[in-house]
């Protein structure tokens, strides 16, 4: 694309949404301010880390993350969190997933993957063994394998302490951290940053192969951000238990993104909202009501912003 070509008052939302999760980025992982500008901002932890709804504050040097992370830790620690569950779904519904579109820090890291200059690729929708359709469905797989097992432990916490226990013990980093292997969050933040250190302090490339888990992890997540560059939110789509579980609810949130029928002139002539989305969620073939990709969408507002004929709008309601 030519400089000349670009319009800002064509790309106004997509610009207001970087400014926007620039600045989540850095209010969220604020450790980062205070390595920049050398202050301390452990104030505002109190503040932060309460919001459900975000990831913790601190999060480079934090276990802890969003409010999924401390759900399913909760289950592991013996306890029904029915609270951050009515949370969660109330936030959800009132909100969508503006979140994962705006406000997420490895979302903003997967879009600035993609905002590399190259041609974007879009997985086959159907057809063979690794099509669309069916890596969507690996984010659901790991979101009901996690909890078949840890809510027993919620359960048997109640009725047989000392087993518990044991049962827990043997889950090993699953007990303590379900969600560990299969965080973005936690290999950018915390697992990839620990491993750097030791290799640092041993002055070696050992620590990459001291562990077959943590060669395996560490391959898997950087190529995941690597084809990111041509496949954008490439963990969201089909990884993120994040994604997983608020897609489920998103699909009757208040929030939503409809079409006109009389604006919108379909796929034939037109299509360019399909084009654009990052998701690859067959828009046209939604109701005109509304749209959530089976709440796949992130309502990051491409299609709107895109369309030529002004045919998408926001609904509430």
């Amino acid at each position: 694309m030519n400089i000349k070509d670009f319009k800002i008052k064509n790309h106004s939302i997509t610009i207001f949404r970087r400014i926007f999760q620039i600045i989540a980025f850095f209010i969220i992982n604020y450790l980062i301010l205070e390595i920049i500008f050398a202050i301390n901002l452990i104030g505002l932890e109190g503040l932060l880390k309460v919001l459900p709804i975000l990831n913790s504050a601190r999060n480079p040097l934090s276990n802890s993350t969003g409010i999924i992370e401390i759900i399913f830790y909760s289950f592991t620690a013996g306890i029904i969190p029915i609270f951050l569950i009515g949370v969660f779904i109330i936030i959800i519904l009132f909100t969508n997933r503006f979140f994962c579109g705006w406000i997420c820090p490895i979302g903003t890291i997967q879009d600035a993957c993609a905002a590399v200059p190259t041609k974007k690729r879009t997985v086959k929708i159907s057809g063979g063994i690794l099509n669309h359709k069916s890596l969507l469905k690996i984010k659901y797989i790991i979101v009901v394998f996690i909890l078949l097992l840890v809510v027993p432990l919620a359960i048997i916490a109640t009725i047989n302490w000392p087993f518990y226990i044991e049962y827990r013990a043997n889950l090993g980093d699953f007990g303590d951290n379900p969600l560990s292997y299969f965080s973005l969050s936690e290999f950018i933040f915390v697992f990839f940053p620990d491993l750097i250190r030791q290799i640092i302090e041993t002055r070696s490339i050992a620590p990459i192969f001291s562990n077959l888990i943590v060669f395996i992890i560490s391959i898997f997540y950087i190529a995941l951000l690597v084809l990111s560059v041509w496949y954008p939110r490439l963990y969201c789509r089909y990884i993120c238990p994040f994604a997983a579980v608020s897609s489920v609810v998103s699909e009757y949130s208040f929030l939503k993104l409809s079409r006109s029928p009389v604006k919108c002139v379909g796929r034939a002539e037109c299509g360019i909202c399909e084009k654009v989305c990052p998701k690859q969620i067959r828009i046209l073939d939604e109701p005109f009501e509304f749209f959530t990709g089976k709440g796949e969408c992130n309502l990051c507002l491409k299609c709107k912003e895109a369309c030529p004929y002004k045919a998408i709008d926001i609904k509430i309601g």
